[in-house]
C-alpha cells in the first residue's frame, strides 16, 4: 500500500470511522464535511481534505474522480471490495455515487463480450439519472426535470 498514514488524531480517526460506517458507499469530501458539521467540535472541510488525502495515499481509502468532476469521490477500501465488481449510478442532482449489483447488467456485459468481442471495465461504467432521495424531492418516478 501507500506509505503510513497520519490519522490518529481524533479528528482522522473520526473520518475514518466515518466513512467505514457508510458500507462502501461513495462520498464527497463536501458530504463529509456536512457530516461533521454538527460534530463538537466540527470538522473543517479543509481538515476533511487534509485526512481524506492521507487516508488515500495510506490505501484505506480509494479516491475517484468520475467523468471528469472537479471534486473526487471517496470510499472506504479497507474491507477489500474493488469497485471492478460492479457498476455504478450516479445522482445529477446531488451528485452521490451508488455501488450497483445487477444480475441482467451482467448478462448484458457477458453478450458484448461473446457476441462483439468487447470486454465492458464495470468499474468504470457509469449509469446517470436521479437517486431515489432526489426523485422523492421532485414527485417521483416519471416526472423527472431534464
Amino acid at each position: 500500500m501507500g506509505r503510513p498514514t497520519r490519522y490518529n488524531t481524533a479528528q482522522g480517526k473520526a473520518t475514518l470511522e466515518y466513512l467505514a460506517s457508510l458500507g462502501g458507499r461513495h462520498v464527497t469530501a463536501a458530504q463529509v464535511a456536512l457530516h461533521f458539521s454538527r460534530a463538537n467540535p466540527p470538522i473543517g472541510l479543509t481538515t476533511v481534505y487534509r485526512h481524506l488525502e492521507r487516508l488515500a495515499e495510506s490505501g484505506l481509502v480509494r479516491k475517484y474522480f468520475v467523468d471528469g468532476a472537479s471534486s473526487a469521490c471517496y470510499q472506504y477500501a479497507a474491507n477489500g471490495e474493488s469497485c471492478s465488481e460492479h457498476f455504478h449510478l450516479k445522482c445529477e442532482s446531488c451528485g452521490a455515487l451508488l455501488h450497483l449489483e445487477c444480475e441482467t447488467l451482467d448478462e448484458i456485459q457477458r453478450h458484448v463480450y461473446e457476441e462483439h468481442s468487447f470486454l465492458i471495465n464495470k468499474s468504470k461504467m457509469v449509469f446517470y439519472g436521479k437517486c431515489a432521495d432526489c426523485l422523492k424531492g421532485i414527485g417521483g418516478v416519471g416526472n423527472e426535470e431534464g
